[in-house]
């Protein structure tokens, strides 16, 4: 019973010092400034880092808003590698100024949050 347990110390103890996948993105935020509501969607593309130790997949990217569509680096990031998401918002009928998120979820089940900004104007 007691090498049991000493097994199961050990494990947990070995385990919080793997390190895990760590992704770190450039800029966490992008104003596109004044943007003309009849030239049409806007994009921006956040680049990271998977700054870990083990690979990194992106397993969704959730926007605040149906105004903003994403899309990502949808296969594995290698340690050391880059990746992207990409923010596109539509600024039909939407005249005034605008800060929206996404939601971007990992495999380490970890949420990181990116934003993108603007006014729209006619």
């Amino acid at each position: 019973m007691k090498k049991t347990t000493l097994y199961i110390a050990l494990f947990f103890l070995l385990s919080s010092f793997i390190q895990k996948p760590n992704i770190s993105f450039e800029v966490n935020e992008h104003n596109f400034g004044d943007v003309k509501e009849n030239d049409g969607k806007v994009s921006y593309k956040f680049m990271f880092t998977n700054n870990g130790q083990n690979a990194l997949k992106i397993l969704s990217v959730k926007p605040s808003c149906g105004c903003t569509t994403p899309d990502w680096s949808k296969n594995e990031i290698k340690p050391g590698k880059d990746g992207y998401v990409i923010a596109e918002y539509n600024p039909k009928g939407r005249p005034g100024v605008f800060r929206k998120s996404l939601s971007v979820i990992t495999s380490d089940n970890k949420r990181s949050l990116i934003f993108i900004k603007g006014k729209v104007i006619n």
